[in-house]
């Protein structure tokens, strides 16, 4: 009580929190893009998919030799040549 007879407000901290609940988490692994492309291919009745092929060796190393004797060779747009200060 104060002087006057009237009682005084005291505060005080809340009493301790509760700690978070755990909650279970059900961790799964992402799906397989090969088995998520299969799932949309039959979803809309695409054609099967057929196994990726590839160039023989030989055309490959020659469209590599071909690449390598271009004489001009263009930058992508945007990209600066020089410099600027």
């Amino acid at each position: 009580m104060d002087g006057n007879g009237t009682k005084r407000k005291v505060f005080r901290l809340p009493d301790g929190v509760e700690p978070p609940r755990t909650y279970l988490r059900v961790i799964s692994p992402a799906p397989n893009a090969d088995f998520l492309s299969q799932l949309i291919a039959e979803r809309q009745h695409l054609p099967p998919q057929r196994e990726q092929s590839r160039a023989p060796v030989d055309e490959a190393v020659n469209a590599y030799d071909r690449g390598s004797r271009i004489a001009v060779r263009r930058m992508p747009a945007g990209y600066r040549k020089t410099i600027v200060t």
